[in-house]
């Protein structure tokens, strides 16, 4: 009797998911050679070509977008319902993929992965420090967390908003001296400015009124990094908008100073992505449910759902 060798589907599936043999080996955990020979004794049974190769790129052929169609979701059904089992604490293991600004990362993330690398001892975690939003699915993540005060765009990943992070503006006092103190927004037309790079304006909310007014910005420096933001801003190169979390410091020791105290800046967001699947593997569940008990105090909503993105940012 001839039986399938699903491992071949599957591995054929997981190329064309990720893109290539290089991505698909990595997530599989397995060598690049045997997801190669897995495609290609898949092919041989089925007498077609499923992938066209090159040295730069890959691609499915017209069999193989056929096949995808077919097969695909029924081996994302049985990841789900694998991944969503949960034994127990002891149990807890595989990779767990994670991809976060380094402020993040290093300031909120440390303390919940070290501690769920204790509790779990066969769960490994691997992080990426990386800028701007990325696609859990064709990267590999099995979560991703982005930071921005910008809605996020349409797809077909899963979001939720984690995170709420009030920032305010700040400027050396050595530059507030050299200015002149700023009354509104309109008043830093011709300063200095440093900003992020999805940062083509800064908007504030009125304390006192419902207007919300908007700033053009041309910015000396541009940088993803908060830190560099930070101190270029405490060597007086110009005004910024910062997480007061990043300012503490600065502020206590007399290094920054605030501005424009009757407006505030949009917060940061920080959310949450996972690939678009039905059910959540166990160790992203148990990873974002330590993230909400180390976030407690913040305006962290433990009930909302999770939702495509193209349905709902929040």
């Amino acid at each position: 009797m001839r039986t399938n060798d699903w491992n071949d589907w599957h591995c054929f599936v997981s190329v064309a998911r990720l893109g290539g043999f290089t991505r698909a080996a990595e997530r599989m955990d397995v060598p690049k050679s045997t997801v190669s020979m897995a495609v290609a004794r898949l092919e041989q049974r089925l007498g077609v070509r499923l992938l066209e190769r090159s040295t730069r790129r890959m691609r499915l052929t017209e069999d193989g977008e056929r096949l995808m169609q077919e097969i695909g979701p029924l081996f994302e059904r049985l990841e789900d319902i694998a991944d969503h089992v949960d034994a127990g604490d002891a149990s807890l293991g595989g990779v767990l993929r994670i991809a976060a600004t380094y402020e993040f990362g290093s300031m909120q993330l440390g303390d919940v992965i070290t501690e769920m690398m204790l509790r779990h001892p066969k769960l490994s975690i691997e992080v990426d420090v990386v800028s701007g939003i990325v696609d859990p699915l064709a990267d590999g993540y099995d979560i991703a967390f982005v930071v921005t005060a910008l809605p996020l765009p349409d797809s077909r990943q899963v979001a939720r908003r984690v995170f709420d992070a009030p920032r305010g503006l700040y400027a050396s006092p050595e530059l507030v001296a050299q200015l002149g103190q700023p009354k509104i927004p309109a008043d830093l037309a011709h300063w200095p400015q440093i900003a992020a790079p999805y940062e083509g304006e800064w908007t504030f909310s009125s304390k006192s009124e419902a207007d919300e007014i908007t700033l053009p910005l041309h910015p000396r420096l541009r940088t993803a990094n908060a830190w560099l933001r930070v101190r270029a801003a405490v060597s007086g190169l110009g005004a910024t908008v910062l997480a007061r979390s990043f300012c503490e410091d600065e502020c206590d020791a007399g290094r920054l100073v605030p501005l424009l105290p009757d407006y505030e800046p949009h917060p940061l967001r920080i959310y949450a992505l996972l690939p678009a699947r039905s059910l959540m593997p166990a160790k992203s569940r148990h990873f974002l449910d330590a993230v909400e008990a180390l976030l407690t105090d913040s305006p962290l909503s433990k009930t909302a759902p999770w939702v495509t993105l193209a349905a709902n940012h929040d």
